[in-house]
């Protein structure tokens, strides 16, 4: 690995311009483009910019929980209950895969253009999200909102980075964290909110009066040319977005279509395939193997390309996997990813379809979760800044925390009564999953060096999310197997196909059945849990991969 990803970063020195809204850095750091000077912003710009970067994560994060929510009743409306789950991967699979690439096409066409792009598709797929009339057309525009939504993310990240020194970080690290606890906290209750009061759709429509203050917001910001403008710019001057092509073939397209194959093809086998022919069947087995030789393929030809022989810039640096400490900040931010998304999801479900409640009042009921999770986030960034405590040791905790609050969960009871410690031993599970996702995102500006930045942002963040698109299909196959093993013997087919469709059809059923299909599907969301137990517990096996004896003081403010 370089050795500035080794030593600890040097703190440039900076310059201020009384006739500008910028603040230049003037060091050895690598430029996206070798002829400008990295600058930052500051004043009316910077506060502008930072108000932008804070509501575009609190939308793209409240994406996710607030579609928790209300996923029976948009299943209920459209039909299609075991197709639940994709209205979740459709979204992630994109989300994920596309996290990487918009950092990369941001090289390319420039930050500004790039922010200004992907905040326009998520808002114009969110609105057709809320025009759906069937799952099919749903699950279509799901996907194109995930593929603004990764842009979204990955540029906020990015951004944080580059408008500020890195001494003031932890911060404006702070600042995001808190518009991802806020997302975290409102969206189970905005969620169960409108869809016990309005139709579903509005969770959707939301986002758009957002994004267009978002680009609004950017557009009067942030200048032509971030972060390696000039220093003299007039203060209105140059609002519109610059945008080149020259490096566009430099963009490892080739990877991203490769990641994408194996994420969809991998999903598509654990979500659909298994449950409609069953593992046996050719297509399963096919798409098990076109989704394993897409893997192989997208690693052999990262390390190509970066060895140079391209002419391209790789998608993921080979120097990611080679060195351990970048190996184990990605598989750690990957397993981490499986247990969150699978309870921020399924929890609710579990509430509405299981114990009866309310959308709303399941919403209310995960705050536990979130709040834990939004807790533990912030704690991460107090423990992480200024050396109080190491990287390693951050991680090794919240893997410790998933793996006690994830095995308590799978002790509840398989009755429709949710007991109060369930909520505690949920609230344990995201202290640690908030451990885990802080720190990384923490850590990431200060372990890469400035020609690294963009996708090192982009991978902590992708790696998260294919975490979780494998985490639903892997608990969504677990649950529907279980499902219909356990009440094969219980319903007839038609019945059991009924209530697969729409769970509606469980208050159709006699009292004592009643009960039996409900102790059927607790003990199945039960298991889900015993399942991705494995991950988090993997993490402390992936922290010792990582440890050496540098770790502690690598990467952070002196």
């Amino acid at each position: 690995m370089n050795s500035k990803t080794s030593e600890q970063p040097m703190e440039l020195p900076r310059i201020s311009n009384a006739r500008s809204d910028v603040e230049t850095d003037i060091g050895d750091a690598t430029p996206i483009l070798p002829d400008r000077q990295l600058s930052h912003l500051f004043g009316w710009r910077l506060h502008l910019t930072t108000l932008a970067v804070v509501l575009s994560l609190l939308v793209i994060n409240l994406e996710v929980t607030i579609v928790s929510t209300s996923l029976v009743a948009i299943v209920r409306d459209l039909n299609g209950f075991m197709q639940t789950s994709w209205i979740v991967s459709a979204y992630l699979v994109t989300y994920m895969g596309f996290m990487i690439l918009w950092s990369k096409l941001s090289d390319v066409f420039g930050r500004k253009t790039t922010f200004m792009a992907t905040m326009l598709i998520f808002s114009a797929f969110s609105g057709a999200c809320g025009a759906c009339q069937t799952m099919t057309q749903l699950i279509i525009c799901r996907t194109f909102q995930g593929v603004g939504g990764a842009g979204c993310y990955s540029m906020s990240t990015l951004f944080t980075y580059e408008m500020i020194p890195k001494s003031k970080l932890p911060l404006y690290g702070a600042l995001n964290s808190v518009s991802v606890a806020m997302a975290t906290l409102l969206g189970p209750l905005l969620g169960g909110l409108i869809s016990s009061h309005t139709s579903w759709r509005w969770i959707f429509y939301l986002n758009l009066p957002i994004g267009v203050f978002v680009l609004v917001s950017l557009g009067l910001a942030v200048p032509r040319g971030f972060p390696h403008h000039a220093s003299d710019l007039h203060p209105l001057h140059r609002r519109i977005p610059i945008v080149s092509s020259n490096g566009l073939k430099k963009v490892d397209f080739v990877g991203a279509i490769l990641l994408l194959a194996g994420s969809l093809l991998l999903s598509s086998v654990l979500i659909e395939v298994s449950l409609r022919s069953g593992w046996s069947a050719g297509g399963t087995i096919a798409l098990l193997v076109l989704s394993g030789i897409s893997w192989i393929l997208f690693f052999a030809w990262e390390w190509y390309v970066s060895q140079g022989k391209t002419g391209q810039e790789p998608l993921l640096p080979w120097l990611f996997v080679s060195d351990r400490v970048w190996a184990a900040m990605l598989l750690s931010s990957f397993l981490a990813g499986v247990p969150f998304n699978v309870v921020v999801i399924f929890l609710p479900q579990r509430l509405q379809v299981i114990s009866g409640e309310s959308a709303l009042k399941a919403g209310i009921h995960l705050l536990p979760y979130t709040f834990g999770a939004a807790f533990g986030a912030a704690l991460a960034n107090v423990l992480g800044s200024k050396r109080r405590l190491a990287m390693a040791y951050v991680l090794l905790i919240g893997a410790v925390l998933q793996t006690i609050g994830l095995a308590l969960l799978t002790t509840l009871p398989t009755t429709s009564e949710f007991p109060n410690s369930g909520y505690g031993y949920a609230a344990i599970a995201g202290a640690g999953m908030g451990m885990s996702f802080g720190i990384l995102v923490l850590a990431t500006p200060f372990m890469a060096n400035q020609e690294n930045l963009s996708i090192a942002s982009g991978a902590i963040i992708q790696f998260r999310f294919l975490g979780g698109v494998i985490g639903i299909a892997i608990a969504s196959n677990v649950w529907n197997e279980r499902v219909k093993s356990g009440l094969a013997n219980i319903l007839d087919a038609q019945t059991l196909n009924s209530i697969l469709q729409n769970t509606e059809g469980l208050k159709g059923l006699p009292l004592p059945v009643r009960v039996d299909v409900i102790r059927e599907m607790a003990k199945a969301y039960n298991l889900q849990d015993a399942v991705i137990i494995a991950f988090a517990a993997a993490q402390v096996l992936v922290v010792g991969l990582g440890w050496n004896r540098n770790w502690s003081n690598r990467g952070w403010i002196a």
